[in-house]
């Protein structure tokens, strides 16, 4: 069978990924008699996936950084304090692989770099809250073009991520879907100018994108905006599902 190749970036992103999930099954792991096998095993294989294209990129590169081999095969992993042991190992290796190739992966100004670091945090925060993962998916997914500099196909989906979202905020105008916010005491009449403007932007960016000039493309600003408006939108769209959560609860 054939590896497919991947790039810096979407390995840098699979580290990333079981670093998150290395994490995720300490905080799982109630005592120390015993833990999740099952998600153990699951989290060595997406290690062992990841460096194997590691291995990849590292021989192209000519980079001599060597990340060890962890199994768990015929040892018995059932106590917890092992599991959060060998977690920790991988994080260790993850670390390693994400600083190589994170320098390796298509440079971006150091000002970007946090912004869409700034991004992945809120649309964390936001995905806790938001019932639909597609949401999560498509915004990662644009960040992720970004970060390859494919402009064009991280605003067209963002774009996509915006005129969704704001299709599930009551009103047809930016004004009403406005209206709609503060009836749900969503902002206040101070912040309502600036709420429309966000609105109404985000709308007139997202939809410009597919207009019929097929010689207009979004710079790398555009793109970094649209992202930018996205991750708003989805903000104002978790505030309505809290807000009507609540009112459901009285």
């Amino acid at each position: 069978m054939t590896l497919m190749k991947r790039d810096a970036v979407e390995v840098l992103r699979q580290f990333e990924s079981v670093k998150s999930q290395a994490k995720k099954l300490r905080q799982s792991i109630r005592d120390s008699l015993s833990g999740p096998v099952e998600e153990l095993k699951s989290l060595v294989e997406a290690y062992k996936d990841a460096k194997l294209h590691f291995g990849g990129i590292a021989s192209e590169q000519n980079i001599n950084v060597y990340l060890r081999d962890i199994e768990i095969k015929g040892s018995d992993y059932s106590a917890g304090y092992k599991q959060k042991a060998l977690s920790r190992e991988i994080d260790v290796e993850c670390d390693k692989a994400i600083d190589i190739l994170g320098n390796v992966a298509a440079p971006l100004s150091k000002d970007d770099l946090e912004q869409l670091a700034a991004f992945r945090e809120q649309l964390e925060t936001l995905s806790e809250v938001l019932p639909d993962i597609n949401y999560e998916i498509n915004v990662n997914e644009a960040l992720n073009e970004y970060e390859r500099g494919a402009y064009l196909a991280s605003a067209l989906i963002s774009g996509r991520v915006i005129l969704y979202a704001l299709n599930q905020i009551r009103g047809e105008s930016a004004e009403k879907k406005v209206r709609f916010l503060r009836e749900k005491g969503i902002i206040e009449e101070g912040g309502k100018e600036e709420v429309y403007e966000s609105i109404l932007n985000a709308d007139k960016r997202a939809r410009d994108l597919y207009s019929y000039d097929l010689s207009v493309y979004p710079s790398s600003s555009d793109a970094l905006l649209l992202l930018g408006d996205a991750i708003g939108i989805l903000e104002i769209v978790s505030n309505v599902l809290n807000a009507e959560n609540k009112s459901a609860e009285k």
